[in-house]
């Protein structure tokens, strides 16, 4: 329309500095430790508040107002509820015996429930604790719901084999996305799979592929009966196993090893492939997301996804060389001059003060660059590759009066190990 005023286009951000990031992590990992894992609550919380607050968008950080004391909470209610019900099914297994068999298909039903429940309630909790401009998110829809699209489509994801895997994330991200709220407006997505389809079949035809079709041979070249004996104890290694030498020659040990060999060569190949997946999916589904008239848009590269975990892994060599070394140095002076005496000596207890705090502080660093290295900069890949069109839509946005979520909501996702600190992305 001529005389139109053009849209604005505005930028999220991080900062690229991350002062006070490294104390965090260091306080975090310590009292945690001495506090057998209690403080991570309080950790966790920490982390938020400083990656939320350092993200600016369209020229407003955002707060995170979660509180440690609520997570804990949350966690030891979700105990409550697990423990029981974990006693109740062993004790129903050690009464009535033919249950036992289908105690695991029951549990593992039970937990895949319970987890993607905890999953889109996790989420409602991190939104609800979310700021912007002083404009509380939230998150609405069922968790019922969610877990039976979810169940739905893990069914067809295996009935097809893991074909289905692209679509089944379009949808679930979706309803996520389009159950978000920002204040009083509504999120909407239009992520579909075939915007990761390609990506995911590349990953699929190179990766995975060749695996399913070796295990799947194995299956038919023995009928899918596989004895309970295949694999015995190894009487000279305690606690490993070794292929039953009486199926030598069978069907049973020729498949089983081209399981072994395409294996050992194309799950690596799929773990490399990953993060090239995981980016293109960010970024089509980043793109996929808007508010009203104001729209995400994602340059994301794949190789901002590699570089980190590339980093990340060189210098955890380095560190493993250093203290390889170090333990190599400190055997030898102490075998050099253990002069055949019985107990330790002076050496002895120097070599073991200096290497339990240079293990521990090891550790301890392996912590730090996790966050510094993975953390910051994937979480940054994806906010400096994100501009938001038509910014001026936003100012639109008005606060609403919604209660925010209970700490259960999350606690229950870290009693089952599904839910992450920081989590890339929406």
């Amino acid at each position: 329309m001529p005389g139109a005023a053009p849209s604005r286009i505005d930028e999220v951000a991080f900062d690229r500095e991350t002062k006070g990031l490294t104390g965090i992590v260091v306080k975090g990992v310590l009292l945690s430790l001495v506090t057998f894992g209690i403080y991570r609550f309080w950790y966790i919380t920490n982390l938020r508040r400083y990656f939320w607050s350092r993200t600016i968008v369209a020229g407003s950080p955002g707060e995170y107002t979660g509180r440690g004391k609520e997570l804990f909470l949350g966690f030891l209610v979700a105990l409550a509820i697990l423990v029981p019900i974990y006693l109740l099914l062993f004790g129903l297994s050690f009464a009535y015996p033919p249950l036992a068999s289908g105690a695991g298909p029951i549990s593992f039903f039970f937990l895949f429930f319970l987890g993607q429940y905890a999953i889109y309630r996790g989420r409602r909790y991190r939104a609800s604790r979310t700021l912007w401009r002083g404009i509380r998110l939230g998150q609405d829809g069922s968790a019922i719901t969610y877990v039976g699209m979810a169940l739905g489509w893990w069914l067809l994801t295996i009935v097809t084999l893991g074909i289905a895997f692209p679509w089944m994330r379009a949808v679930l991200e979706r309803y996520r996305i389009n159950h978000t709220l920002i204040g009083g407006s509504r999120m909407v997505s239009t992520a579909t799979g075939g915007m990761v389809a390609k990506p995911w079949l590349l990953l699929y035809v190179v990766g995975l592929g060749p695996l399913l079709v070796s295990v799947l041979a194995f299956l038919i070249a023995n009928k899918f009966s596989i004895p309970a004996d295949m694999m015995l104890p190894d009487p000279h290694k305690p606690g490993q196993f070794i292929f039953n030498p009486i199926y030598a020659g069978t069907p049973l040990a020729t498949y089983g090893t081209v399981v072994g060999v395409v294996s050992a060569i194309f799950i690596p190949l799929a773990v490399l492939l990953f993060p090239y997946y995981r980016a293109r999916e960010t970024r089509a589904f980043m793109n996929a997301a808007a508010l009203g008239a104001s729209r995400l848009h994602s340059t994301l590269k794949a190789r901002q996804f590699y570089w980190p975990y590339i980093i990340y892994f060189l210098t955890l060599i380095g560190f493993i060389v250093v203290f390889a070394i170090v333990i190599g140095v400190g055997t030898a002076i102490v075998a050099s001059g253990g002069g055949g005496s019985s107990g330790f000596s002076g050496m002895h207890w120097l070599i073991m003060l200096l290497i339990i705090p240079l293990y521990l502080g090891m550790l301890l660093a392996f912590a730090v660059l996790a966050v510094r290295i993975i953390t910051v900069r994937l979480w940054r890949a994806v906010t400096d590759s994100t501009t938001i069109q038509n910014v001026e839509a936003l100012n639109a946005v008005l606060a609403s009066s919604r209660r925010t979520a209970s700490g259960l909501n999350e606690g229950l996702a870290d009693a089952l190990d599904v839910g992450g600190a920081i989590e890339i992305g929406f």
